[in-house]
């Protein structure tokens, strides 16, 4: 009997290392909780603190308040320390998370160890993003650099790159990253939390800035052993991002191919597969597919009805904005809904962060602008999209800003917004939007031939190629050739484009 016992629980702690070396945090949490008895090994049940803290910090500080760790063993004593500083800090509990770290520290320094101070400083660096005091992180950086081992140093530029957004160095954030992730294999499940959370991090910058080295790093990742499924959320954004950052380089195929990768993840909430379906159809429109763009939109609907918005974390959120933007040029009454239903729920929040994003706020910013001109109330409309600009240019984000300066001129047709508008865009001169820049500072010396327009006017009527030739008294061939020219005078390739494109032009 007692080796059967004995068996029983070897295979169990067998089955919690797997889960836990591969990166299953949540797996491995469970095994523990459903098998673990009150003896326990010290480095057991460590392991599962770590793996709990990912989700419930609370359960940490019932594993770790009560382990006894001798003082032969320093190295467990400060990572049992450093952990309920986290998971207090976590909990709100500042003054004990202080306690703890310091107790770290001491022992620590006791043993003359520079990577268990490093990691103490790392787990500093954590305790004050919590309370939001970044001066106070970037002072605990000076800890954390006293490691010495490739692993100290990891968690090192790891912390650095928690704190560098805070401080709207959004650059330097995103060459610490490429560093950070160079120093991974990804063909490796070690280090899986820092490495799905780099990635992220670095796919969401390649999108909004412009790092042509960053690409392959982030390629490079994203094609190693895929993530467990407790990163599924990581890969979604990691994917969804990495697609834009494609198409702002007129990689359409590519971009396509990732977005719907991240649909297809299935360890995502519905409210993020609503957002990916809103992020094809908004992609397809962009290049003038625009009935490819409304089966997709139709599918972000459909999606949509179906999600409890009340229950979903706060940055899922976007996929109303999302809907009401991509509704505000077809449907403003739907348009105007789906405003009201996020306007209900209050602010969106980034997992990324420990704080408000002013990113995130001028995104909101920017659908809700878009909304606001296609329901009428333009100069409210203006004021949000200027506002939108004004965050966006302070991060370096080029291209958002070019869309907030592109969305006013078409608004108000002021010339004087185009140098800046082309100035923005000098770094996606191959994206949809620089195609469309070049539309606008020509759009008003347009002059289509009589013939040629009176040819737009029935195609726009929705008139065939034959009933175009029998009303005007022209061949077909002769038609053929002037919807060609117009397809190439307005830079589309369908006649849904072309009618799209002429209402928008007011043609």
């Amino acid at each position: 009997m007692g080796r059967l016992k004995g068996s029983s629980a070897a295979l169990w702690r067998e089955a919690f290392d797997s889960a836990f070396d591969e990166g299953h945090f949540e797996d491995a949490a469970r095994i523990f909780d459903d098998r673990a008895s009150r003896s326990e090994p010290i480095e057991t049940v460590l392991r599962a603190a770590h793996a709990h803290m990912h989700a419930d910090p609370a359960q940490v500080l019932r594993l770790l308040l009560t382990l006894r760790v001798p003082a032969t063993k320093p190295a467990a004593l400060v990572e049992r320390d450093a952990l309920l500083a986290e998971a207090f800090a976590r909990t709100r509990d500042f003054e004990s998370a202080d306690a703890r770290l310091e107790a770290a520290l001491a022992s620590a320094r006791a043993v003359g160890d520079p990577d268990l101070v490093g990691i103490v400083g790392y787990r500093r660096v954590r305790r004050y993003l919590q309370a939001e005091d970044v001066p106070a992180a970037r002072h605990a950086m000076e800890l954390s650099r006293q490691a010495v081992s490739p692993v100290g140093r990891l968690y090192s530029l790891y912390a650095e790159t928690l704190i560098l957004p805070y401080e709207e160095r959004v650059r330097e954030q995103a060459e610490r990253l490429i560093e950070l992730l160079r120093m991974l294999d990804p063909n490796e499940s070690s280090f899986v939390d820092v490495r799905a959370w780099a990635t992220h991090a670095l796919s969401v910058l390649t999108r909004e800035l412009y790092i042509p080295n960053a690409l392959p790093e982030v390629q490079r990742q994203l094609g190693g052993l895929a993530w467990p499924k407790d990163f599924a959320p990581n890969r979604f954004q990691a994917l969804k991002a990495f697609g834009w950052a494609k198409a702002l380089q007129g990689d359409y195929f590519n971009a396509f191919r990732h977005l719907k990768a991240a649909s297809e993840l299935k360890d995502v909430s519905a409210a993020w597969h609503v957002v990916a379906a809103c992020d094809r159809a908004y992609l397809a429109r962009c290049f003038g597919e625009h009935r490819w763009s409304r089966v997709e939109l139709d599918e972000a609907e459909q999606l949509a009805s179906q999600v409890d918005w009340h229950a979903t974390l706060s940055e899922e959120r976007i996929g109303l904005l999302l809907l009401a933007e991509l509704f505000s040029g077809i449907d403003t009454a739907g348009s105007a809904m789906y405003l009201a239903r996020y306007r209900e729920l209050g602010e969106i929040k980034s997992p990324l962060h420990y704080r408000r994003d002013a990113r995130l706020q001028a995104f909101a910013q920017f659908s809700t602008g878009i909304v606001e001109i296609a329901l009428g109330n333009k100069r409210r409309g203006l004021a949000e999209l200027r506002a939108a600009r004004k965050v966006f240019e302070r991060f370096g984000y080029d291209f958002r800003t070019a869309r907030c300066l592109a969305a006013e001129y078409e608004a108000t047709r002021n010339r004087d917004l185009l140098p800046s508008l082309e100035e923005k865009l000098r770094n996606y001169e191959h994206s949809w939007l620089a195609a469309s820049i070049r539309r606008f500072g020509r759009s008003s010396a347009l002059s289509l031939p009589p013939m040629r327009k009176r040819v737009l006017d029935e195609v726009c009527q929705g008139k065939s190629t034959a009933e175009i030739s029998r009303t005007l008294g022209r061949s077909k061939f002769t038609i053929s050739n002037h919807i060609k020219e117009l397809f190439k005078t307005f830079e589309v390739k369908s006649r849904s484009a072309l009618v799209a494109e002429s209402v928008r032009r007011k043609i």
